[in-house]
């Protein structure tokens, strides 16, 4: 919570000291602050997101900068206006876009959007934000080092966009399954941490979920299975190859306690892969072969009984 509170009250501070002066630092620092606070206030009192929207935030800037303007007459309604939508809007809107989600386009479309690239737990974003706004007042440079302290913010996000990009990437190769979803977000409180992405790929018969870390070079998986229609999380796959038509599984499963086998060697669809060729997989569910050991010494013992009745008959 109180993380989540200097997350956005830091970040609409830096944004809108930008349009500060000298006299008027602490007034736009203020602003700023309560303008990325506001959407939060009102879901909390009212329980709605209208103020969660883009749509909505002109029309709350204009009404808060003329109440304001009202009280500080000397200073422009466009300056008051301009440093509030902004804090509304790349304070809270978007940063909330590119955490956890937010209704950007409320009340037409209702479902949340996001684009997950910065975690909610970092501390990160405001500390940068609060580390300028500091210096910005120790040194007399306010919007000086307020410019510089949201160039390094924007270079972080870009850094966890390249992440999650390259993450995404691996993961495709990775599990190249026919029409896989695979979703990708951040974890950890720092960028450099060891596994600081997590991730969930699924398709019509395989679930699979792990965590990465930021160039997809170390993807440690936690869950694997094949989903059989009907069976639900039953066959977990320890081992898959791969060849240019078919693949085979190794799954362990969890119901009867034993190896089997499923080969996919059906040429239905055809999805290219990034060195060219192609990943086949087949639309019926897979027979499975168990390879249990009463079931080989059933086997060996027929085969040696057909040999030794060939024998006798020779």
């Amino acid at each position: 919570m109180v993380n989540d509170i200097l997350h956005h009250a830091c970040t609409g501070a830096i944004i809108a000291l930008l349009f500060s002066t000298p006299k008027k630092t602490w007034f736009y620092l203020l602003l700023g602050a309560a303008a990325a606070l506001l959407p939060d206030v009102t879901k909390e009192l009212f329980q709605d997101s209208l103020l969660h929207s883009l749509i909505a935030a002109p029309f709350a800037a204009a009404l808060f900068a003329g109440i304001l303007k009202t009280i500080f007459k000397k200073e422009p309604f466009m300056r008051i206006f301009g440093s509030f939508l902004a804090a509304f809007v790349f304070g809270h809107l978007l940063l909330d876009l590119i955490d956890n989600g937010n209704a950007i386009f409320y009340p037409f479309v209702k479902e949340e959007l996001e684009y997950s690239i910065i975690s909610k737990s970092t501390p990160l974003v405001w500390i940068i934000a609060l580390a300028a706004i500091s210096a910005g007042l120790a040194f007399k440079r306010i919007r000086l080092l307020s410019a510089a302290g949201i160039l390094t913010i924007l270079l972080y996000i870009g850094f966890q966009a390249a992440a999650k990009e390259m993450v995404t990437n691996a993961l495709h190769e990775r599990y190249p399954f026919p029409n896989a979803a695979i979703t990708v977000f951040p974890t950890g409180e720092w960028p450099w941490e060891a596994m600081n992405w997590s991730y969930h790929a699924r398709s019509e018969q395989f679930l699979a979920s792990g965590d990465s870390n930021a160039t997809g070079g170390k993807i440690s998986e936690t869950l694997f299975y094949f989903t059989a229609p009907g069976e639900g999380l039953r066959y977990r796959v320890e081992e898959w190859t791969k060849t240019r038509e078919s693949f085979v599984l190794k799954c362990f499963d969890e119901q009867n306690g034993q190896i089997v086998y499923s080969n996919h060697q059906t040429a239905s669809i055809g999805v290219p892969r990034l060195d060219g060729r192609t990943f086949r997989h087949t639309r019926r569910p897979p027979r499975f072969r168990p390879e249990s050991g009463v079931v080989l010494k059933a086997k060996k013992a027929a085969s040696a009984l057909r040999r030794t009745r060939l024998v006798r008959c020779s």
